[in-house]
């Protein structure tokens, strides 16, 4: 309704009022400057010039008018983005209420939805992650929801990226015998450049919080060497070396 008042208050205005008086304008300006050197020359580029207006003003005027179609104001669902999102990852609650299963990108809302999650099942104690990462802010989100509540983290397949930084947030880390934690710089999915980021500065932020969660330097200083595009799995011992994983448990069921 506001958009719909807004555009006949702006056509009535700009075309029904202040068009026409310009038009008036110059056409009176036309009349008082009668006769003079090439005269005619800049009354026909007046002419000319009126009648372009004419017509930008009249497709002006057919833009508006579909603007005001019937079809233009259909509410789409409000909550299409954020289902959009929610679709991309899965919060599953194990049968014994102890265990969190997540799987898929880390999308935004990740984070909240979980927090949700948690605060209905305060007998959680475990979150087991499955993911090929995904936003850099959920996976630091997630690690801190992690740390903060005192939950175990494990993984049993594999856990890349923000996914790794969430594993590292917990408090025991276990790792399956087929479990794999990759890492490797952040990187932005835009096809132009932007200076708004500071990819590094995100980095330095996670070295920091991985350097709180006891591990050691010789891994933070690989961490994040690879390119954006591959990724590094380091063993399982040199995990169990770095403090990474602190320990390797036989396989789980769900």
């Amino acid at each position: 309704a506001e958009a719909l008042a807004a555009t006949i208050v702006f056509c009535i205005l700009c075309h029904g009022v202040i068009y026409p008086w310009q038009v008036v304008g110059v056409l009176r300006a036309i009349k008082r400057r009668n006769g003079g050197v090439n005269f005619n020359v800049w009354v026909w580029a007046a002419y000319l010039s009126l009648m372009a207006s004419l017509v930008f003003t009249l497709l002006g005027l057919f833009s508006a008018y579909q603007s005001l179609l019937p079809e233009r104001f259909i509410v789409e669902d409000p909550l299409a983005l954020e289902k959009a999102r929610a679709n991309q990852y899965t919060l599953r609650l194990g049968p014994d209420g102890r265990r969190i299963y997540v799987s898929g990108t880390f999308a935004l809302g990740l984070t909240e939805k979980l927090s949700a999650l948690l605060a209905q099942n305060p007998g959680v104690t475990d979150i087991v992650l499955q993911s090929d990462g995904g936003q850099v802010y959920e996976g630091r989100g997630v690690a801190h929801l992690i740390k903060n509540r005192g939950l175990n983290t494990f993984v049993t397949g594999v856990c890349k990226s923000a996914c790794a930084t969430a594993f590292i947030g917990g408090r025991q880390r276990n790792l399956g015998p087929r479990g794999k934690l990759g890492f490797h710089q952040y990187g932005l999915e835009l096809n132009f450049p932007t200076a708004l980021y500071d990819l590094k500065g995100e980095q330095d932020k996670e070295i920091k919080f991985y350097r709180g969660q006891g591990i050691t330097g010789p891994f933070l200083d690989r961490v994040f060497s690879s390119a954006h595009k591959d990724i590094w799995f380091p063993n399982q011992n040199g995990l169990l070396k770095a403090g990474v994983v602190h320990k390797i448990i036989p396989a789980m069921s769900n």
